[in-house]
């Protein structure tokens, strides 16, 4: 005589089949989970490189990096040799990181709609006699309301600028947009003033009007070795200065030519 299961054994056999069942559905939403944690973080780190070695372009690339030293900045300005696209910026805004070229141009992004980025800031390094560098940082995330997706990371690196400043056009102050060798224009890149007016230039801070090709304040030093330099008319011109210190007289010369027009050195004092 055929004996089918009885209901407690179905009820165990169901109970059975459950556990197991909610087990591999438990570790199916795990595996899940990691997927897509994993696929957020390969898109954030690719995303990631990507943006800094635009940065490091542009930072190496750039005549001068216009920010202060040892300040952290959110936007980085910076000149290139263009003058259609100086002065340039990159900025964050709204999560996406944007490429300005010219006040009044058009953001241009640098990041893609996958990612939004946070807390991005710039700080120049003075580094002399070597190169500045900049440092960047910023935290990049994962673009996704899903819970199970959400990865972010904190990114930082330091970019020497290497390139020296060069300039397609002329140089321009950088208060008023006065063009250099224009009459009242100073510029003071170096503790210093430098005063153009038409072609004269005039070093020091007293020279405000030059009315002469070079005209120095404060006076000139001429500091030469107890060996002339051999005089002709390469350095015709040249001022030759020398102390033999203590008592003894100092002598100053000039190299021109005399009035037969042979070029030596002429005793100024």
């Amino acid at each position: 005589m055929n004996k089918g299961f009885t209901l407690i054994e179905m009820l165990i056999s169901t109970a059975i089949f459950a556990v197991i069942i909610v087990s591999f559905i438990g570790i199916l939403v795990v595996v899940l989970q990691i997927q897509a944690q994993s696929s957020s973080s390969v898109a954030v780190n690719q995303e990631s490189q990507v943006l800094l070695q635009k940065m490091q372009y542009y930072v190496e690339s750039a005549s001068i990096i216009n920010i202060p030293t040892s300040t952290v900045t959110s936007t980085l300005q910076f000149s290139v040799a263009s003058s259609s696209l100086d002065p340039s910026y990159i900025k964050l805004s709204s999560g996406t990181v944007y490429l300005q070229q010219t006040g009044s141009g058009p953001l241009l992004a640098l990041t893609s709609p996958k990612v939004t980025v946070s807390n991005l800031s710039f700080t120049r390094n003075a580094n002399p006699p070597g190169h500045d560098a900049v440092s960047i940082s910023f935290t990049m995330a994962y673009n996704t309301t899903n819970m199970a997706q959400a990865f972010s990371q904190l990114f930082q690196s330091t970019v020497e600028h290497v390139s020296a400043a060069t300039f397609d056009t002329g140089v321009f102050t950088s208060s008023g947009n006065l063009p250099l060798g224009t009459s009242g224009a100073l510029w003071t890149p170096i503790n210093g003033v430098i005063n153009f007016s038409g072609s004269n230039v005039g070093v020091g801070s007293g020279v405000t009007s030059p009315a002469e090709q070079l005209s120095v304040g404060g006076g000139v030093q001429l500091v030469s070795g107890s060996s002339a330099p051999t005089c002709n008319s390469t350095i015709r011109g040249t001022l030759w200065f020398y102390s033999p210190g203590g008592s003894t007289k100092d002598s100053l010369q000039l190299c021109a030519a005399n009035a037969s027009g042979t070029v030596g050195w002429q005793t100024v004092y």
